[in-house]
């Protein structure tokens, strides 16, 4: 382990110490604050202030319970990283480098990075739930012998990591509001193939899907449009509307020039309303928390990708960055005041996360290397 790796885990036990010493001396209050009303109690000269006493005893363990098990919920960035295996280099070896992906979460200020997933598969695409307490994922753990290596699997697990569970095959999903549904993208047919070798890739006749986690129903198809391929969905902060990009099956899968973006009913019904239309590719939508704003990936002044916004209708299209590189996977912050996403620095695959003001100010580099870091999406857990 190189001297600044160590540095950083050393930092990292350290910040975890604190806020577990946080929690004990708030725990340790309570707890004389339940004592102190057991001698009230004992003490209590009429049935009036003893039913008192007990009334003080009952409100404190139930802060004593809270401080236990309920932390407050901070700003918080799922994402992708090979930092813990510097022998993985994805511009040299594009397997090796993804099979060292491993999901992640740090605090919205790029510190607290912990691991949360470590095995010997690609994981990636990480969403965090509504409520902070679970992340849905992909994984190709589960690729069989001769599936092209970017086949994967819907994976949810609590936001420590723990209970991962397999759901369905798919990709790239998204939380309902009410955290009860996923939407996501797969083949229609089950047996289509990803057009191109990118993480995430749609299939040869990908379509989007809702699939409900708790009463073991069926996914439903909700575009069910076999002369296009759609990808890439985001559920609005208001549980009614469903993002997503979409373009002709016939057009080139690296630079389709008919994807567009696209709202649809969460349920399926109704026509999508189409959002950009233009002869540039445009993809990735993401609702911003209040549910006005759209940022997206289009491709503006070149072949590569820029951070662009728009609102929730499709009007006012404003773009943000302006380089030579590929930016994509943005994210909005929970306050709706900046966007995360990632960049290529260096060679091909070689991504690191940046931040921007929702204005198109005050870009930052978050991440550095070792490692890849990307595929970010911002939301809220707790400790």
């Amino acid at each position: 382990m190189s001297e600044n790796a160590g540095f950083e885990a050393l930092t990292q036990r350290v910040e975890r110490i604190e806020r577990q010493n946080r929690r004990l001396r708030l725990a340790t209050a309570t707890m004389a604050v339940a004592f102190t009303a057991l001698l009230v109690m004992a003490q209590a000269p009429s049935q009036s202030a003893s039913i008192e006493a007990r009334e003080f005893i009952g409100v404190s363990a139930l802060l004593l319970l809270g401080a236990r098990v309920q932390s407050p919920l901070r700003s918080t960035i799922a994402f992708v990283s090979t930092r813990h295996d510097t022998t993985a280099y994805v511009p040299t070896d594009p397997q090796r480098g993804l099979l060292a992906a491993e999901i992640y979460l740090m605090d919205g200020d790029g510190t607290n990075a912990r691991r949360l997933t470590e095995n010997a598969a690609y994981d990636g695409f990480p969403a965090l739930s509504p409520d902070g307490t679970r992340i849905v994922f992909d994984s190709n753990r589960r690729r069989a012998e001769g599936e092209p290596f970017n086949t994967t699997d819907l994976f949810v697990m609590n936001a420590d990591g723990s209970g991962q569970t397999f759901l369905i095959r798919g990709t790239s999903a998204t939380w309902s509001a009410d955290g009860k549904q996923i939407a996501f993208h797969a083949s229609a047919s089950g047996t289509g193939r990803p057009i191109k070798p990118d993480p995430g890739a749609a299939t040869s006749d990908n379509d989007i899907f809702v699939l409900s986690l708790s009463n073991g129903a069926k996914p439903k198809n909700i575009t069910n449009s076999p002369a296009a391929i759609d990808d890439d969905p985001d559920w609005s902060p208001n549980g009614r509307t469903i993002a997503f990009t979409s373009h002709a099956a016939t057009d080139n899968p690296i630079n389709s020039s008919t994807a567009e973006i696209y709202a649809i009913n969460a349920d399926g019904t109704g026509t999508p309303a189409r959002l950009t239309n233009n002869t540039e590719e445009e993809r990735g939508p993401a609702w911003s928390p209040d549910g006005k704003r759209i940022v997206y990936s289009c491709r503006r002044d070149g072949p590569d990708f820029e951070i662009c916004i728009m609102n929730g209708d499709g009007t006012g299209q404003v773009q943000l960055t302006n380089n030579d590189v590929p930016d994509l996977t943005a994210s909005w912050s929970p306050d709706g005041k900046k966007v995360v996403f990632h960049r290529r620095v260096g060679g091909r695959g070689q991504f690191q996360l940046f931040v921007i003001n929702a204005d198109g100010t005050g870009e930052a580099q978050l991440t550095f290397p070792p490692g890849l870091n990307g595929f970010p999406n911002w939301g809220e857990a707790r400790d």
